[in-house]
């Protein structure tokens, strides 16, 4: 089974955590074909990021709601599994084959309708008597479980009476019913083994006669099948004896007769593994069927299967604060962190590849490991990874940008061949459009949350390109005055960031505003607070706080 490792970027996703995911999959795709990398989001790509999606003609990678450990995630045993006339002698050989003591039954399409056992086919056996009162059986069966011919082939089904003759026509013995039963009309034939002696094609007057088996003392005569055809008699011609034969005959009953099919405990792939545990414990099976969507069983899961079972791999992009990441993260196997923000709270249970470089996009980290394993990304990928650098660094005025964005930019915007100038208008126009959104759409559209010495400190960034500053501003302060009263923060920020004016207004909320006083030297009497040259929370605006929070 191939490795499945998902590549994440952070809650609320902007352009770089939609574009760095997609960007170095497709780089460990390359480099790495041992394991399959799929990039994912954890929310809607904002309209900025769609624009950028649209133009170069990228598909946004698949939703992720968490990385809680599924059944699908577990190493489960592949299913064995029977249709509805399996013969018990051919499930019972698979039974031999695998190594498995349970199959399970499926319908036509595939879907699962019961279970079989080995006691349920041992039960089964020894208490036949060798009537197929319960149900049709299929001659193919029969044909199956005497290692036989079909001479004469008639009814494809047989439901009877098994009589047993040897010599001279006399029976010696007879299973399951009367033949005055068969001949009564109860819709049940008579499926007649014969050996050496008998007399022809005299045997084709027996009452309610359906199947004829010729055993391995049996001659044949050719009038005898000539007459059966004639008649619609099925004739089968086995190697065994006559003993033999009449021990295999009810082995070739279909599993549905003896399956069980009612209550049957069951999982679905989507199934956590916490939550079947305590199924497991209850039921003391020694398999458990695993479904998927459509209720066909792909595999089968015993409790040794999740005993010890790793988590989801992941790779963390542009993030590496649990607050900030997918659902469930505790429970997943972190193997790569590639990130430029500060270092956070994620732990890890083992030492990983963890890139973490101030440079003002992690795209610029991930083009430079294009760079560095020699390969250079497609025309889409090139442009994705541009618009997540120009993006980040607000086309290079951001003081979180560097020389080596510039440089990886230019080289980017080469291999993908746009204009950079019209790519960058073009992207925060539709970035920074407010047009139907509603307050929330707005304010958690780039939103970081943090713990900071036990205080809850989240920032959302607003960027604004020929926008009324003052309707939004008037928008949001209600907004946020509701959310840090229903959610508890202790300081909630709202930067509304002019792209061309190279500043930001700050908007605050909670209940510790000096903190921002602190951390900037203003008092929050004066609004609107305008802050010239700050435009980035990562670098301006959260390690201000931070130092501000430290030093009270």
């Amino acid at each position: 089974m191939t490795t499945r490792i998902y590549v994440i970027g952070h809650r609320n996703p902007d352009t770089d955590s939609i574009a760095s995911p997609i960007a170095y999959a497709h780089l460990k795709n390359v480099t790495e074909p041992g394991a399959e990398h799929i990039p994912v989001r954890l929310g809607p790509p904002n309209r900025e990021t769609r624009f950028v999606l649209d133009y170069f003609r990228v598909e946004a990678p698949m939703l992720l709601e968490n990385v809680y450990t599924q059944v699908k995630d577990l190493m489960f045993d592949e299913a064995t599994n029977v249709s509805l006339d399996t013969s018990m002698r051919s499930a019972w050989e698979l039974m031999a084959q695998t190594g498995f003591k349970s199959l399970s039954v499926v319908d036509g399409r595939g879907k699962l309708v019961g279970i079989v056992t080995l006691g349920d086919i041992a039960e089964a056996y020894l208490a036949s008597s060798g009537s197929f009162l319960r149900g049709k059986v299929p001659v193919r069966n029969i044909v199956g479980a005497l290692d036989g011919d079909l001479v004469v082939e008639a009814k494809p089904e047989f439901r009877g009476v098994v009589e047993v003759t040897s010599h001279g026509g006399v029976g010696i013995g007879e299973y399951g019913g009367s033949r005055l039963g068969a001949q009564a009309g109860s819709g049940n034939g008579v499926l007649l083994i014969v050996g050496r002696g008998y007399i022809g094609p005299e045997v084709l007057e027996t009452p309610g006669l359906e199947v004829i088996v010729l055993t391995q003392e049996a001659p044949v005569f050719p009038e005898l099948l000539g007459e059966a055809r004639r008649r619609g008699i099925t004739v089968i011609r086995t190697p065994h004896g006559i003993y033999e034969t009449t021990r295999r005959v009810s082995q070739s009953e279909p599993v549905s007769h003896i399956m069980t099919s009612a209550d049957i405990v069951s999982f679905s792939l989507e199934e956590q593994v916490d939550d079947i545990k305590e199924t497991m414990l209850r039921y003391k099976y020694r398999y458990f069927p695993v479904l998927d969507d459509e209720g066909r069983p792909v595999g089968k899961i015993a409790r040794r299967h999740v005993i010890d079972y790793t988590g989801k791999n992941v790779i963390l992009v542009d993030h590496n604060e649990k607050s900030q990441s997918v659902e469930g993260i505790e429970q997943a196997r972190i193997v790569e962190i590639i990130d430029h923000h500060r270092v956070g709270s994620i732990e890890t249970g083992e030492p990983i590849v963890f890139i973490n470089r101030p440079l003002g996009s992690t795209a610029t980290i991930v083009d430079e490991l294009y760079c560095q394993r020699g390969v250079e990304p497609p025309r889409p990928i090139a442009g994705l990874m541009l618009a997540a650098i120009l993006s980040d660094t607000l086309a290079f005025k951001s003081p979180t940008c560097t020389p080596e964005d510039v440089r990886a930019a230019r080289r980017l915007g080469q291999i993908a061949g746009v204009d950079l100038e019209e790519f960058v208008s073009g992207m925060f126009s539709a970035g920074t459009s407010l047009e139907g959104k509603s307050e929330a759409e707005i304010f958690f559209g780039d939103f970081k949350e943090s713990r900071i010495r036990n205080l809850r400190v989240g920032v959302s960034q607003v960027n604004t390109y020929h926008t009324d500053v003052a309707s939004l501003r008037k928008r949001l302060k209600e907004f946020m005055e509701h959310l840090q009263a229903d959610r508890g923060y202790d300081l909630l920020l709202l930067m509304l960031t002019d792209i061309i004016g190279e500043g930001s207004e700050l908007l605050v909320m909670g209940n510790q505003p000096e903190i921002v006083e602190r951390a900037f030297g203003v008092s929050l009497k004066d609004e609107p607070l305008f802050l010239p040259g700050v435009i980035s929370r990562k670098k301006q605006v959260l390690p201000r706080i931070i130092r501000a929070i430290n030093t009270m």
